[in-house]
């Protein structure tokens, strides 16, 4: 809901499969009321620092600390 509404920013992105998720990174109730679907063009417009992860690997996510920190990334916890 955070990044659809744009009132924080994107420091969680997790890849599933072929899905994409955007997330602000924060701690929410699993609720389908916390949750939005948006073209991933949307968002990538928005924040054009996400197209760094146009090769994250499936089953794979990335963090960062703040807009301008770099990229972590590693084995979704899902997948591991």
């Amino acid at each position: 809901l955070h990044i659809f509404d744009a009132s924080r920013p994107v420091l969680l992105v997790v890849r599933s499969d072929s899905d994409w998720s955007f997330l602000c990174g924060a701690e929410h109730e699993d609720t389908a009321a916390n949750y939005r679907v948006v073209g991933k063009g949307h968002i990538l417009d928005r924040d054009p620092t996400l197209k760094e992860l146009a090769d994250l690997a499936p089953n794979w996510e990335a963090e960062r600390p703040s807009v301008r920190g770099a990229w972590v990334r590693k084995p979704a916890a899902e997948a591991v």
